[in-house]
């Protein structure tokens, strides 16, 4: 079990996280927490660069976020694949954060 950094917070239940992305708020940074597998979580930036929609307001596929806007898909490194190859971005990527599981929770440092 991973001790708590500092800077660094609980942010969900792992069973939240495994049941659907969660929406978390952090210092008014807006972060989305999921599984990539059962004993792996995956925090980074709730905004899909290209349409602005809440990444968690998708779903997971295959350990990756699904934007439910255009089909965006993110890795727990916040890096793009878009449909068809193509990426057009509207804005900067979302960044990721280091996460972890302490007990039955997902910690992570989310800084600004």
């Amino acid at each position: 079990m991973k001790q708590a950094l500092t800077g660094s917070r609980a942010l969900c239940t792992v069973s939240a996280a495994l049941d659907a992305p969660q929406r978390v708020v952090c210092d008014g940074r807006a972060v989305v927490v999921w599984m990539v597998e059962d004993d792996r979580p995956a925090v980074i930036d709730d905004r899909c660069p290209h349409g602005n929609a809440r990444l968690s307001d998708g779903y997971v596929l295959y350990g990756r976020i699904v934007c439910p806007l255009h089909m965006w898909t993110f890795g727990a490194d916040g890096r793009a694949q878009a449909p068809g190859g193509r990426m057009e971005a509207a804005g900067p990527m979302p960044r990721s954060y280091e996460s972890w599981i302490s007990g039955d929770e997902v910690w992570a440092r989310v800084d600004g």
